[in-house]
Formats: C-alpha cells, structure tokens, sequence
C-alpha cells in the first residue's frame, strides 16, 4: 500500500496544508475550576471522537485507493491532511494527533514531514511508544541507526506484536556496521544476542501454527551471527519442520530439512544429514544450497581423516 500511495502523494498533500483550520476559542478569565474542568473534558471527547471518525475515513481511503481513479485519489488524500491540519490547530500538543498525522504522511512517502511532526511528539512525551516506534524506522531508513536505536526501545517497551519485534530484528540486522562502528553495542555478540533475543520474541508473540514464518525467520538467524550454536539452529529448525507438518506445506518442510542438515553436518553429524537431504532430492530451487551443504559434509570428514 505506502509504494502504492507514494506514486501520487507528494503531488497533493502539500497542497491541503494551506487549507483553512478552525480554532475553538475560550476565554481562561472567566471560566471557573469547575467550568475549565467542564471545558477540558469536553476537549478530551472532541479530540477523541474526531480522531476516531479520521482513522475510519483513512482507513477507508487506503481500501479503496488501489481502485481509485487519480484524481478522486488526490482529492480523498488532500481532504484527509487538511482535516489532521485543523485538528492539530486546535490540538497542537495532542501527541496521539501528531502520529497519526505522521503515520498518514509517512504512508504517502512523506518522511520528512512526518519525522518533523514525530519529533515534536518526542518533546512533549518520549513514552507514546507508537510514536517513538515509528520515528525509529523512519530515522532507521534513512540511515540513522544509532539515532533509531533508543526509539526503537521506547517504541517496544508497551505491548509489542510480533510483527513490531521482528522489524526491529531486523533493523539490527541490517544496520549491525553502523551500530558497532557508534559504539550502541560495544561487541558483536552482544548485538547478536539481542538480534536473536528479538526474533525469538517475535516467534513467541506469534500465532505459529498459522503462520511459521516468524520461527523461520529466528531459525534462520543463525546464518547471521558471528559464532552460530548449531545445537540450537538445529532446534529451531525442527521447529520449523514440525510447523511444516502441521500446515501440510512440503515445501516447507522440505527447505527445513536442507537447514537441518546443515546443521547437522556442521556439528559433525555426517549419517543424520545425508539421510535428510535425500528428502531435498528433486526441488530445484534447494538445488544450490544442497551443494553447499555436500561441501561441507566434504569439509568435515577430511577434518575427521
């Protein structure tokens, strides 16, 4: 959906800024405890209720925005970032109503607007863990790890989900040099340890049974740490094998098996891995990584001679 709505965004959204904003008015000298009492309440439904009815009309908008002719898109778009604009007029230090805002931005490819908006978010709570969540990819996406880093922390620290967990895996992942080389983690393993800490946290807040991917992903892992324990890859992937059953995917237990026996050949076990990779025999696409693992079955019994 967000590649989708990049392709048109820029060209509207910028243009509902100049939009008309309505500001309530009060006046603080005449209102007594009770009445301000009254008025902030009253406040507190306003802000509640019509950032509620924004997400059902963005919502809405992003189910039908693949279908959408372009000029009903832009029109759509443009009506939805003029009525966040009134709103943050009259609310400008809502930090829900800065996210959301910034979430809708950053779905049309707005970054920089968005990260601006979640920025001044941050200075006025660093505890709106949505908020600090999505900075961190943001930050993460342009290259500033170690700037993401903390908010990605902040952005886990209330209820993660899995999906959540599992980005920031692989944000570690994918920006390890940077983080080592800003001193965020001082050794390599530690970074390892908490890459594999995430995505097996994210296999644990999943629903596994319908979808193995995320202990896929922790399996997998394994490939990308300094010194693999192949005791434990080896577990994880019999996990794997055993989610495949379940689903009925032979696909997927096959590429379980061609893991496993990597494995197991690197832990010496020469018999176990040959045997499963006869159950890889006639997937073309294990083909190659079938080769790598004869390699090295080849490897360990001329270090055993």
């Amino acid at each position: 959906m967000r590649n989708a709505l990049k392709i048109w965004f820029a060209l509207v959204v910028f243009g509902a800024f100049a939009l008309p904003v309505f500001a309530e008015t009060e006046n603080p000298k005449t209102a007594s405890p009770d009445a301000d009492a009254l008025i902030a309440k009253r406040e507190i439904d306003t802000l509640i209720a019509e950032l509620t009815e924004l997400t059902v009309r963005r919502d809405a908008f992003y189910a039908d925005a693949e279908t959408l002719p372009q000029n009903e898109s832009s029109r759509r778009a443009a009506d939805i970032a003029a009525r966040y604009e009134n709103l943050l007029a009259r609310f400008p230090d809502s930090v829900p109503a800065l996210f959301f805002f910034a979430e809708f931005l950053y779905d049309g490819g707005e970054n920089e607007r968005a990260e601006e908006l979640l920025l001044k978010a941050e200075k006025i709570s660093e505890t709106f863990a949505p908020a600090q969540f999505l900075l961190a990819e943001i930050l993460a996406e342009r290259g500033a790890a170690a700037e993401a880093f903390p908010r990605f922390r902040r952005g886990l620290s209330e209820n993660p989900d899995a999906e959540n967990v599992a980005v920031y895996g692989e944000f570690l992942c994918d920006h390890r040099d940077a983080l080592l080389s800003k001193k965020v983690f001082p050794k390599r393993a530690e970074l390892d340890r908490e890459m594999q800490d995430a995505f097996i946290l994210a296999a644990a807040l999943s629903d596994s049974d319908s979808d193995p991917n995320f202990y896929w992903r922790y399996a997998e892992s394994f490939y990308d740490i300094e010194e693999p324990n192949w005791r434990a890859a080896l577990s994880a992937w019999e996990i794997v094998a055993r989610l495949a059953s379940v689903k009925k995917n032979p696909e997927l237990l096959a590429a379980a098996a061609l893991h496993r026996a990597r494995s197991l050949a690197e832990l010496g076990r020469i018999e176990e891995a040959n045997t499963l990779l006869r159950e890889t025999v006639g997937v073309p696409a294990l083909e190659r990584s079938r080769r790598q693992v004869f390699e090295i079955i080849k490897r360990k019994r001329e270090e055993g001679n």
